[in-house]
């Protein structure tokens, strides 16, 4: 146990860096990690049936030993790395980049020990392409958004959480592509009820229904999922480069 949760307490180390870093979502390195499985089977249990004061039992549902150390680290190593990590983007932006770049696309043949499982299954690089293809497609989409409306930033709100729970797109991409990004900056920054509101229950509805849908297809199509994952992280860290 110890060892797992020295494990989640790195990950959450990393997962806030790569919150930091446009481009990279914290669920890419929970599956470089091997904990993304384990996190949507947690993150699914956010139902009000199983809020409780009954601590036992609060701890035995969100695996609070795991999760404790992970939030807590994730939350400290945003605030004691974001200053490192902004110096690096403004004075060496370039090589920073293409380092992650690089690291993102060997994490991304690791994470499914690549050409092992091919040699069994070669249709699994279908799915590996699918993943691929589809991350630099959605990177590379312009999106121009009309009025901003509540309805608009609802919808955003769900999207944009969407992919920062799936592997390989960071869901500030997501707002960019949307044409949402600077409002939604400015509604954290000025407090605006208004944004924020219609936005932050988009991210929650997806918090809420998302993680089991995944959980779900993991229990079936784990392999394949995985695969389309690791076809995700390639194209993102391609994309950094």
């Amino acid at each position: 146990m110890i060892n797992l949760q020295i494990r989640y307490l790195v990950a959450g180390l990393f997962m806030g860096v790569a919150e930091l870093i446009p481009g990279i979502s914290g669920s890419t390195v929970a599956v470089i990690f091997k904990i993304y499985k384990n996190l949507m089977s947690i993150l699914s249990e956010l139902k009000f049936r199983n809020l409780t004061f009954d601590l036992q039992k609060l701890s035995r549902t969100f695996q609070l030993s795991l999760f404790i150390p992970l939030f807590i680290s994730m939350v400290l190593s945003v605030i004691i790395f974001s200053n490192g990590i902004e110096y690096l983007i403004i004075n060496y932006e370039k090589s920073f980049l293409l380092t992650l770049g690089w690291l993102m696309i060997l994490s991304s043949l690791y994470v499914v020990h690549f050409f092992k499982p091919l040699l069994k299954d070669f249709f699994l690089l279908v799915f590996f392409l699918i993943g691929a293809l589809s991350g630099i497609f959605f990177q590379e989409m312009v999106f121009v958004a009309g009025e901003i409306t509540g309805l608009y930033l609802f919808l955003s709100g769900v999207l944009a959480f969407s992919f920062f729970l799936i592997p390989g797109i960071s869901g500030s991409a997501v707002l960019v592509i949307l044409g949402v990004y600077p409002v939604v900056i400015q509604g954290i920054a000025n407090f605006n009820l208004q944004t924020l509101i219609p936005f932050g229950i988009g991210c929650l509805i997806s918090l809420i229904i998302l993680p089991k849908f995944i959980l779900n297809l993991f229990l079936i199509y784990e392999q394949k999922l995985m695969f389309i994952f690791s076809g995700l992280i390639f194209a993102s860290g391609y994309l950094l480069m």
